[in-house]
């Protein structure tokens, strides 16, 4: 058998395919859900302009932790929402929405925070709709947001 595959050059790429092919399918599954006992409750995140970004969208109830870093080039800040409004529909009040507005609980967020840096909040949350967003002046209707969803 010494030397079997080298008489047979093309078969070695194709076995080295089918082992990373299988590899790959056995991983582990992730169900875009974290929180509660499904998982470490972990999400991470970027705010830039002008996207809020996550690495999830959907959590389990429970204490969900938001690790998000400010890639842009100007201070964010990020807002867990709870709020059966579509994504992007909230209604402004000038150029941001008031956070005292009867369709949505801001459950907590962390305040403006300077580029290049990485903050994070831990909340509780209970099954619902969210919208994770930046409400500075001009950026949630020029994009800041993500909807989340939190099942029980």
């Amino acid at each position: 058998m010494n030397g079997g595959l080298m008489k047979h050059p093309r078969i070695m790429p194709i076995l080295l395919a089918s082992v990373l092919i299988f590899s790959y399918g056995c991983g582990e599954d992730n169900n875009d859900t974290v929180g509660g006992s499904d998982s470490d409750g972990a999400v991470t995140g970027v705010v830039k302009e002008w996207e809020v970004t996550v690495d999830q969208q959907k959590a389990t109830a429970g204490e969900v932790v938001f690790t998000v870093t400010n890639e842009g080039t100007i201070g964010h800040e990020f807002l867990v929402v709870k709020t059966d409004v579509a994504d992007g529909d909230i209604e402004l009040d000038g150029d941001h929405f008031s956070e005292e507005n009867a369709s949505l609980l801001v459950i907590d967020e962390i305040g403006e925070y300077a580029k290049e840096t990485t903050e994070s909040l831990t909340v509780t949350l209970e099954p619902g709709n969210y919208q994770l967003v930046c409400n500075l002046p001009g950026h949630y209707e020029n994009g800041m947001h993500t909807s989340f969803t939190v099942t029980s």
